[in-house]
């Protein structure tokens, strides 16, 4: 027993003095300081898949954390165990599962923000004819809960997951807009304004006053921030508290979402945020 003590205790150290100092490791692992290094490992993979549109592969995790093989498939059982992450079979890649959004997501009587949504979102994207999204505030960005597709042949719509940037879109726009004055200023403050098109907004004060028009109409549009050709329509949803917790929005190709058919579906994404906020109080 105190042989097999003496080995974990070697294992542990070695951990730590990895987290200190990684090897080969392009993704960062940060130390919490408080001696849990196994803990550390599993939060910094997580982070890494999520990072990751497409799922990450054993040998990726590898490369990216400098973890060892025999780590990696440990860590990866574990999650894979308790269902936190998933494994596609044709690819091998391992994915955030739906439970991982379950935590995150507000709820009331045992229903996800999701769940209390999907009504709401039906409604919309019949009302519009686009693809109808809801998603949460995750740090610096943005991340989808659950869609319902548009009838469109062509249409855009994002899977439930997906992340984005706060400052370029629609829905990041709503979450921010309504934020208190400080938390507003200290977000902007740390929030690094990535460019990903030539419509992305990556200067502070162009953002604020963005911000502000977006409180004034109640909504916020995007004119091909994120993706060139991609426009989308977002609305604020607030919760019992009067906070903003999520936005609703709709996505559209281009030409089907210009200014004309701005005002023509700004009341129905209005309209689905209030249903939604109404129905988390």
């Amino acid at each position: 027993m105190n042989r097999e003590l003496e080995r974990e205790a070697g294992t542990q150290n070695e951990l730590g003095d990895k987290i200190k100092a990684p090897k080969r490791a392009s993704f960062a692992v940060r130390d919490s300081g408080v001696q849990t290094p196994a803990l550390d490992r599993a939060l910094a993979l997580l982070e890494y898949i999520s990072a990751q549109s497409e799922g990450a592969s054993a040998a990726q995790i590898r490369s990216a954390l400098g973890f060892s093989a025999n780590l990696v498939f440990r860590l990866t059982k574990a999650l894979l165990v308790h269902g936190y992450i998933e494994r596609d079979l044709t690819e091998g890649r391992f994915l955030l599962s739906q439970k991982m959004l379950m935590l995150a997501q507000p709820k009331k009587d045992e229903r996800s923000l999701g769940q209390i949504a999907w009504p709401t979102l039906c409604w919309l994207r019949d009302v519009t004819g686009e693809s109808a999204h809801i998603g949460i505030r995750a740090g610096f960005e943005c991340v989808v809960l659950e869609r319902a597709i548009g009838p469109h042949l062509f249409k855009f719509y994002v899977e439930a997951g997906a992340r984005g940037p706060l400052h370029a879109g629609a829905p990041g726009k709503t979450m921010l807009a309504w934020l208190p004055e400080n938390e507003l200023r200290q977000t902007l403050k740390e929030m690094p304004l990535e460019s990903l098109t030539k419509h992305t907004i990556t200067a502070k004060a162009t953002l604020e006053r963005e911000l502000l028009q977006v409180k004034e109409k109640g909504y916020a549009m995007d004119l091909g921030e994120t993706l060139d050709g991609l426009h989308c329509l977002g609305a604020p949803i607030w919760n019992h508290e009067g906070r903003v917790c999520a936005s609703v929005w709709i996505t559209s190709p281009a030409p089907r979402l210009d200014k004309a058919a701005e005002h023509r579906h700004a009341p129905a994404v209005i309209e689905a945020a209030k249903r939604i906020s109404h129905a988390l109080k």
